[in-house]
């Protein structure tokens, strides 16, 4: 049984900031929490999103790996340590190149299942005043990626991620950003993505225009 250490667990409330010229709603400054908190179908209870793109039914839950803050920390020069890019789930052995769209896991009570890399927004940016963090988050693959619930349950910082169910099709989350951001004409890598049934829906639908622009 494949098991991942969770380093924290995170959730946070939508405000108005401030970030050098720019001000706006956003929840991405999330706080851990240390008791048990019920995920739902739609995400943590108390978390919040400012905007119709952010959560959501596939987008319930987002997981950055704690192995990228070390390659985050001579560029961002007021780094926070806990939820770096305001994920829900910091991990342990989980990355882009080793998890699959599709991938099934087991946290706490619940069941997530993996539904596509997390696009990096300009929120990042804003939060750490470095004007090209966006391109440089897309760059380096260091993206995250989201999930979907398949059960509701209670879960904690202190639950392990358990993988129940490799996706049979292999598509990693990296080969994912790869075809969505630079190999975008390759009919065979997107024909291989959008054979996953686990993919989101949004981005299968942009994957389909993007397959057949390049016929």
């Amino acid at each position: 049984m494949t098991t991942y250490d969770v380093t924290s667990l995170n959730i946070g409330k939508i405000e108005t900031l401030t970030y050098g010229t720019k001000t706006f709603e956003s929840a991405i400054r999330k706080g851990a929490v240390t008791e048990p908190i019920f995920l739902s179908e739609i995400g943590l209870q108390g978390d919040e999103q400012a905007y119709k793109h952010h959560g959501g039914v596939e987008k319930a839950l987002c997981l950055y790996p704690h192995e990228h803050y070390a390659h985050w920390r001579p560029i961002l020069s007021n780094m926070v340590e806990t939820a770096l890019f305001g994920e829900n789930i910091t991990t342990v052995g989980l990355t882009e190149e080793n998890t699959y769209i599709g991938d099934t896991f087991s946290y706490g009570e619940a069941i997530i299942q993996v539904t596509e890399p997390r696009n990096p927004c300009a929120k990042l940016a804003a939060k750490y005043d470095v004007s090209d963090l966006v391109l440089q988050v897309r760059d380096s693959g260091y993206t995250g990626f989201l999930f979907r619930v398949l059960k509701e349950g209670m879960v904690s910082p202190q639950d392990k991620l358990v993988l129940l169910k490799p996706d049979p099709h292999a598509v990693s989350v990296a080969l994912v950003n790869d075809v969505k951001f630079f190999d975008k004409k390759n009919k065979e890598k997107l024909q291989k993505v959008l054979a996953v049934e686990g993919l989101a829906e949004s981005l299968r639908a942009t994957l389909e225009k993007q397959y057949q622009s390049a016929l």
